[in-house]
């Protein structure tokens, strides 16, 4: 489909399904964001509650350690994609800003590779481990809960992670995707 078939696309259809697929990546890393809080509030709720078990009735839960653990390594891969969406990740500005644009450029390429590389490195990694602990059906010594679909969420949601450094490997972030300094909409927390 092109000139040469008679049809020309309008100007600007290619931008605009790049800034739709953009709002998509945002929307489902701000979604996997929500779940990240709800992960952190339960988390909460769970040694609150817990807390309150031993030095009140003097019976705390056995699995607190375990589901928190669990949680807290959810809430940190589930927020990983916003922040690489929203290149609010830290970084070290003090070569890029003395470079020329064009130098700044590939390094930011260059950055971006190493990211690819590292999130599909660890990603295929992290796949082998679930899939180990899937087929041993390993789970927690307390309370037994089953390790591999907690485990699975690294690879995925690095995958994601990843998608969404290829893309902005070869689309220009929107001033809206860029964090901006102000808080997210669920709150300075995360």
């Amino acid at each position: 489909m092109g000139a040469a078939d008679g049809v020309v696309p309008e100007p600007g259809a290619t931008e605009m399904s790049m800034d739709t697929l953009e709002r998509l990546l945002l929307r489902i890393s701000r979604g996997l964001t929500y779940l990240a809080t709800i992960s952190l509030l339960l988390m909460t709720a769970l040694v609150i509650t817990s807390s309150i078990m031993r030095y009140f009735v003097g019976r705390p839960f056995r699995f607190t350690e375990e589901l928190v653990a669990l949680l807290y390594m959810a809430m940190v891969y589930l927020a990983i994609p916003l922040v690489t969406a929203r290149r609010a990740q830290i970084t070290v500005s003090v070569l890029p800003e003395r470079l020329t644009e064009r130098l700044a450029g590939l390094l930011r390429v260059g950055s971006a590779l190493v990211m690819v590389g590292f999130c599909t490195w660890f990603m295929i990694e992290a796949w082998d481990f679930s899939e180990y602990s899937r087929r041993l059906s390993s789970k927690t010594e307390q309370f037994d809960i089953l390790l591999w679909p907690w485990m699975a969420l690294i690879p995925v949601t690095l995958g994601f992670t990843t998608l969404i450094e290829i893309f902005y490997l070869f689309h220009k972030p929107s001033p809206s995707a860029v964090e901006s300094g102000q808080a997210l909409p669920i709150g300075d927390g995360l």
